[in-house]
């Protein structure tokens, strides 16, 4: 018999938990793709975990950043592709974490602000100026439903 999953991050009912589950740290990302709902989890370390937890922003940006690739199977990311979503937003400085959601941004035609300005009091046209830090991503929505 196995222990129950423990909940170690957890900042709204619909975005990413940070769980232990017999000693391994993960990250699991439910996913909505049209009318499929399924979840995707990856080993995480005790520093990104650390991060995740006390650092709102990049919390929902690494969110945002993984939920559009991982909505259809041919646009999953490889493991080296996903280690540099979570070193670059987790872990990098602030001008390198814009730079990157910024092209993120641009190559999914706006899916990765569209989903921060559901899911936060993000300022969508500053995000999609390029500048991510400061701009309310840090701060959930009032009231949402999960579709929108």
């Amino acid at each position: 018999m196995t222990a129950p999953d423990t909940t170690l991050v957890s900042r709204d009912p619909y975005a990413p938990v940070v769980i232990e589950r017999d000693g391994r740290l993960l990250y699991r990302i439910d996913i909505e793709s049209g009318h499929a709902s399924f979840y995707r989890e990856f080993p995480v370390d005790r520093d990104a975990v650390r991060v995740l937890r006390d650092d709102a922003e990049r919390y929902y940006f690494l969110f945002a950043a993984l939920h559009h690739p991982y909505q259809l199977r041919a646009t999953n990311l490889s493991d080296a592709e996903r280690e540099r979503y979570f070193s670059t937003i987790l872990f990098a400085g602030r001008d390198e974490v814009e730079a990157f959601l910024t092209q993120l941004d641009r190559g999914s035609n706006g899916a990765v602000s569209n989903l921060l300005r559901i899911f936060t009091q993000a300022d969508y046209g500053q995000l999609r100026a390029g500048r991510w830090f400061g701009m309310g991503a840090g701060t959930p929505a009032a009231k949402r439903h999960p579709d929108g």
